[in-house]
């Protein structure tokens, strides 16, 4: 071959692996770093014990979402209730029509969930989220354009098309019939930051176009702004409680998503100066009969602490006045954790165990692998995101306990 001629190839080649670095390099990190995503792949590729059988579940539950969906908020909606068919819908779990009053305002039962309530929003929007999650990373790590472009239509049904597509608020969340049309909403949004990381994952692939991204990135800058400006929203950031510190992971998950650097660091401000000092106190674990919210808390907590170590940012370091850290909240915790039986039965009856990977993230940024280790036992469903925290954690086991971004 001509020396011209071979020039001209190694140039070509070069072009191709500068536009496919360059586009890689636009793609924001949200959960897991590039430095974690990519060395995992090449394990899967490799064939390396430690990937097999995390590997054959995320293969079989992803099998399962090509056959399921797409999902939008139009397919069912409240009855006589007049709002936009776009808009997504859900109601408070534990209020109740008054016996007094049929008609009247609902009651609250507390603890005591009403089964009658409009869920069908909710439930069509986790199950977008699991299938986005689940087809993107099978799709990145195995490789497999049929999971990337059954993700891709999933996606533009809920955020995209004209027809399907969610508006981009929760203004109308956690309703409370006959009091108001919404409160709290945002609470109901902490789904959507797997989902992100589902379209990362995806954004890797030849199925996931640039015209698609910037739809979604524009749906998510509207959130972005419904999340930080609206009075409904307003009402989570200010609560106190795991929907404060749910709303703080929303905007920092979302904010790397669009690249709005401004709110992300708002966000990790917001986590280090309001969120930290309020609720990591040495006895805010001690009333085992909260012992779901205080999961749910932990998980939001370290959600944020996970997405602010992805961006340079050391959250998992800091100490209050009182000596107390995450790690406090976590041990407070662990007995409960380690032998769930101790809880009496009725106080954790719907006790989601996939919510603990709240110890996964909390190992591996603390550096603690009595964390991971206690993750490890918990026995967990074979859901694609706990395979893909598996994948993390094996890795950084594998790579002697250190986090490397």
């Amino acid at each position: 071959m001509p020396f011209a001629t071979i020039a001209l190839v190694r140039c070509f080649v070069s072009l191709i692996l500068l536009a496919t670095l360059a586009r890689t390099a636009e793609i924001p990190k949200t959960l897991i770093s590039e430095s974690e995503a990519e060395p995992i792949r090449s394990a899967i590729v490799r064939k390396e014990a430690w990937t097999v059988d995390a590997v054959r579940r995320l293969r079989a539950e992803a099998d399962r979402h090509m056959k399921e969906g797409p999902y939008s908020v139009t397919s069912d909606r409240p009855a006589n209730t007049p709002l936009d068919p776009h808009d997504y819908y859900s109601e408070a779990p534990y209020w109740w029509p008054n016996p007094d009053n049929p008609s009247g305002p609902y009651i609250r039962k507390e603890g005591q969930v009403y089964p009658g309530r409009f869920t069908a929003n909710r439930a069509a929007l986790n199950q977008m989220v699991d299938s986005v999650f689940t087809l993107g990373a099978a799709a990145f790590f195995l490789n497999d354009s049929h999971y990337a472009h059954r993700a891709a239509r999933i996606i533009r049904t809920w955020f995209i098309d004209p027809k399907t597509r969610m508006n981009p608020n929760l203004e109308h969340a956690q309703t409370i019939r006959g009091v108001n049309g919404g409160q709290g909403g945002a609470f109901d949004g902490r789904a959507f930051i797997r989902a992100i990381q589902g379209m990362e994952f995806l954004s890797q692939t030849e199925a996931w176009s640039d015209k698609d991204q910037a739809a979604v990135r524009k749906w998510f800058e509207e959130y972005l702004r419904w999340l930080t400006r609206s009075p409904i929203a307003e009402e989570d950031r200010a609560s106190g409680n795991d929907h404060t510190s749910w709303w703080a992971a929303q905007a920092a998950a979302v904010a790397t998503f669009v690249d709005n650097d401004h709110e992300a660091q708002a966000a990790f401000r917001f986590y280090r100066d309001r969120v930290f000092p309020h609720q990591v106190k040495p006895d805010a674990q001690k009333d085992e009969s909260r012992f779901r919210s205080q999961v749910s808390n932990l998980g939001a907590l370290t959600t944020l602490c996970r997405i602010a170590q992805v961006h340079g940012v050391n959250l998992w370091s800091l100490r209050a006045k009182n000596g107390a850290t995450l790690g406090t909240m976590i041990d407070a915790l662990d007995p409960a954790l380690s032998d769930p039986h101790r809880l009496a039965r009725e106080q954790i009856p719907d006790f989601a165990t996939d919510s603990v990977f709240f110890l996964a993230f909390a190992g591996m940024g603390m550096n603690r692998p009595d964390y991971v280790a206690l993750y490890r036992k918990i026995e967990h469903p074979d859901t694609a995101w706990l395979n893909v925290i598996d994948l993390l954690v094996s890795r950084w086991e594998s790579s002697g306990h250190q986090t490397r971004h």
